[in-house]
């Protein structure tokens, strides 16, 4: 099997995307960064940007927030945004 994270970003209005991916790219607040399987733990704001959920069978999907937090744990990643429009 291979390594994935699963992935959930929300917004106010509710789920805006579940599912697993082989990396997610995200706008931090002090740049950009690529989360992969067995990334650190990790908890952070985000800014005005793209995030890019890449699937496993290489898809990209894209949505553009105006900022958020990410928590990252054990291989599951959960986003949290405001102000969101999915590419």
């Amino acid at each position: 099997m291979a390594n994935i994270i699963k992935v959930n970003i929300v917004s106010p209005n509710g789920e805006v995307f579940s599912g697993d991916a082989s990396s997610v790219l995200v706008p931090g607040s002090l740049g950009q960064m690529t989360i992969l399987p067995k990334h650190a733990a990790i908890l952070s704001s985000l800014s005005k940007g793209t995030i890019t959920v890449n699937s496993e069978d290489g898809v990209n999907t894209d949505f553009v927030i105006d900022s958020g937090f990410i928590e990252n744990k054990d291989d599951s990643l959960t986003i949290i945004v405001e102000g969101f429009a999915k590419n």
